[in-house]
């Protein structure tokens, strides 16, 4: 796929939920930092709405009344000081995510809500599933549950899986947002612990430690071809030994943005059971970054 070369765009889904609430918010900042225009697009599942036990909705105009609601919402980021020309506002009929797949190849970011349901974080919805499964550019998943801390940390993380190889664009892209939001960047990454043994007990503390080491020396020869050209940003490297999914959770929780690279089979929908941890127990906004994404 051809690099999009247009202008910078941030894409956000919205439905008028607190979730889609929340990603608009920080969609809004995202145009502000960028100098962005703003795509809001309201999807219209019309095959959903007229197979829900035996009861036809006229889509036609429940897209009336999306449309209504996109106007009340511009008009509200107009009076904030977005200019008018500068956003486009949408009703769409089609699923959410392969509406926001498809129009992500004009976008250089794309903003969804997690849609969890609940408090208690159930599930990711399959939107937000969808589109990180597929999109052509970086997806940010948030939920309306995570309030942003009134002063922001100053860093933002990213997850390095070294049993993947690649030129690990999702970590110049992660030096990038970082030089562009003036944080620290932490990389992290972990060694795994071994599952299903049959025999023994814990690995001893020399192995432990030589694995993290092993980690930590390939690590390190993926971030310095990756900082060339950002120089005066500050990187940790933080190794650990156990799980990824609660490495990255913890951490998260002292970010302001976590990035991580998804690499799924399957198109809209498969994406690993750490990519969809984190979609869901992260404790800040998270960016999904394809490793085959055809720009950014």
């Amino acid at each position: 796929m051809a690099a999009y070369e247009g202008p910078a765009r941030v894409l956000v889904g919205y439905d008028g939920s607190r979730d889609a609430d929340a990603a608009l918010a920080h969609a809004v900042a995202e145009v502000r930092r960028r100098g962005a225009e703003l795509a809001i697009v309201c999807a219209v599942d019309d095959i959903v709405l007229n197979s829900a036990w035996g009861v036809v909705f006229d889509p036609q105009e429940i897209k009336r009344d999306a449309a209504r609601m996109l106007d009340g919402v511009t008009a509200e980021l107009v009076a904030q000081g977005i200019p008018a020309a500068s956003i486009r506002a949408e009703v769409v009929l089609g699923a959410p995510a392969p509406t926001l797949v498809r129009l992500s190849e004009w976008a250089s970011l794309v903003v969804v809500g997690r849609c969890s349901g609940s408090s208690a974080r159930a599930f990711v919805g399959s939107t937000a599933v969808g589109v990180a499964g597929a999109a052509h550019c970086p997806v940010v998943v948030l939920s309306a549950d995570d309030q942003p801390p009134a002063q922001p940390h100053g860093r933002i993380g990213v997850g390095v899986n070294t049993a993947v190889h690649s030129e690990r664009p999702s970590l110049v892209w992660a030096f990038g947002e970082a030089q562009r939001l003036g944080a620290g960047l932490s990389v992290i990454s972990v060694s795994k612990a071994a599952q299903n043994r049959w025999f023994g007990s814990a690995d001893a503390d020399d192995q432990h430690s030589g694995a993290v080491a092993a980690v930590r020396e390939r690590v390190g020869s993926l971030v310095e071809p990756a900082r060339r050209g950002f120089e005066d940003v500050q990187v940790d490297i933080e190794v650990s030994y156990g799980s990824p999914l609660d490495a990255l959770v913890a951490a998260s929780e002292s970010l302001d943005l976590l990035v991580v690279e998804v690499q799924p089979t399957l198109r809209t929908f498969a994406v690993s059971a750490v990519d969809r941890g984190v979609m869901m127990y992260a404790r800040c906004p998270v960016a999904l970054f394809r490793a085959n994404v055809g720009h950014v």
